[in-house]
């Protein structure tokens, strides 16, 4: 069996077998992949950090069927920190499970890897509202997708926006009052202005943003509902955003 050796972040894990994990790890290498980590429940397992969400390791692997197995794994950064503060943990889950359903098992993008590992160092390190991290997160895998957001004209009729705005979830696209349909969700102005802020932001100045929470969390709630009917897969972690 050949050995490959991948840098990965885990996304998350099960419990497999009485002593073993399931672990599901996004790599710079192969993308998502899912590998068994043998032995790793018992109390004093070496390698117990590498099945741990948010854990940024590199990996030594092997394929054995359907699924890899961890044979070794080298600590590069495990954001230990975000455990410490509610809501950057739950904001950092939602992120890790946006990333594990934008993306298809083993299909290569380190555009979203290293999206990825800012996002979680922006949340961790950087002192910036997770939930202004977050959407623009939402904003760039939509982008990424294929769905990047017109915010100057109704995407049906190429109009200005005047007055309310919606969201087209058969479409995914943002859409003026004559022009929503029956499947559409009404976003405030507020929220609307506030993902055209986030998205003119790079990373590295979200800091410099101040929008309240209550809005923020409307935009990603909003967004997060376009992803789950572009993918076709539930966002269970949203619920404590």
């Amino acid at each position: 069996m050949e050995t490959q050796i991948i840098k990965g972040i885990v996304l998350s894990s099960c419990d497999y077998k009485e002593k073993d994990k399931l672990v599901e790890i996004y790599s710079v290498e192969l993308g998502k992949i899912t590998a068994v980590l043998k032995g790793c429940k018992s109390p004093n397992a070496k390698l117990k950090f590498a099945f741990q969400p948010f854990c940024f390791a590199e990996f030594s692997i092997v394929r054995l069927g359907k699924f890899y197995q961890i044979t070794n794994a080298s600590l590069i950064d495990s954001f230990f920190n975000l455990s410490a503060d509610l809501t950057q943990y739950y904001v950092a889950n939602l992120i890790l499970e946006i990333t594990s359903i934008s993306v298809q098992p083993e299909e290569q993008n380190p555009q979203i890897f290293l999206l990825l590992a800012k996002v979680l160092k922006n949340i961790c390190y950087d002192n910036i509202n997770p939930y202004i991290v977050a959407l623009k997160y939402c904003i760039d895998i939509l982008q990424i997708l294929g769905y990047k957001i017109n915010f100057s004209k109704c995407s049906s009729c190429g109009l200005a926006y005047a007055g309310k705005i919606f969201l087209n979830l058969d479409s995914g696209e943002f859409v003026c009052f004559a022009c929503k349909a029956e499947n559409s969700l009404a976003i405030s102005l507020q929220a609307f202005s506030s993902i055209k802020i986030v998205s003119g932001t790079e990373y590295e100045r979200l800091n410099s943003i101040k929008i309240a929470d209550s809005v923020l969390k409307e935009a990603i709630n909003l967004l997060c509902k376009n992803l789950e009917y572009r993918v076709y897969k539930y966002i269970r972690s949203l619920k404590f955003i």
